[in-house]
């Protein structure tokens, strides 16, 4: 995917994970300049290692797209001409999934930077909407309970 014409869906997922990360610099930053030799050297690495691993996390949960196709988690570049589907896991954190058909199976795929709390209806619906929109798609569907994730035939 071109870096130059690529934009990314992010959620309230990932700004907290951001403020996560900003918590955890100024920690080691704090850490660094006010306390004495051993323990402020040893918290402060330990607290800029955080925040490197912490925006590393919030990094990975924005959901890069093009207008050929988008990104998706372990799965990689996906053609919008294979998402068959959006849909939304209702629950205490509403997760959106794609769903994109690999033949004749059809596999589930996760957008937990787009996840947020409340319904079917709150904000992680209109995050799973773009999505729609963008792959133009029709609707987002509520999931029903399934057995498992991955793979079903279509």
């Amino acid at each position: 995917m071109d870096p130059v014409s690529a934009r990314s869906f992010s959620g309230p997922m990932t700004v907290v994970t951001w403020l996560v990360a900003v918590g955890w610099f100024v920690l080691g930053l704090l850490s660094l300049l006010g306390l004495s030799f051993p323990a402020g050297i040893v918290l402060g690495v330990l607290g800029i290692a955080g925040g490197l691993v912490t925006a590393w996390l919030a990094l990975s949960l924005r959901i890069a797209h093009d207008e050929r196709g988008i990104e998706l988690p372990k799965v990689g570049h996906v053609p919008w001409e294979r998402v068959q589907a959006v849909e939304i896991q209702p629950g205490l954190v509403s997760v959106p999934y794609v769903v994109i058909r690999h033949g004749r199976a059809l596999t589930d795929v996760p957008l937990d930077g787009l996840a947020w709390f409340g319904g079917p209806d709150g904000y992680a619906r209109g995050l799973a909407e773009q999505v729609a929109r963008a792959a133009d798609v029709e609707t987002v569907t509520v999931r029903r309970q399934r057995g498992g994730r991955g793979r079903r035939v279509a």
